[in-house]
């Protein structure tokens, strides 16, 4: 009977667990619950899982020399390339939903 109780917790997590995931997975494209479909939220789930890792990653927080805690991003002066609001290009801003992706 206990096994049965322990079985039933962890199916009823389980779905619970991914009907979180799927309808935050549909606000972040921009959709109404329900409107993503299962198909697409099953590409979003195995792209997560099958990121090939980089050679000589680590894992946790890496070191970026150009950006201190205190103070914000720093310039580099050997390229010239400076803090945000210098003259660079700003970084589109991307929108998917479902299979379409609009760039801003």
């Amino acid at each position: 009977m206990g096994l049965r109780k322990s079985l039933g917790i962890v199916a009823f997590c389980t779905q619970a667990v991914v009907a979180v995931d799927y309808n935050m997975q549909s606000q972040k494209a921009g959709l109404g619950p329900g409107e993503l479909s299962m198909k697409a939220y099953s590409v979003i789930v195995q792209a997560r899982y099958n990121r090939p890792a980089a050679p000589g990653a680590r894992a946790g927080p890496q070191f970026d020399p150009q950006f201190d805690p205190q103070s914000g991003p720093q310039s580099d002066p050997a390229t010239g390339a400076g803090a945000p609001g210098s003259a660079a290009a700003p970084t589109p801003i991307c929108i998917r939903r479902a299979a379409a992706l609009t760039c801003q």
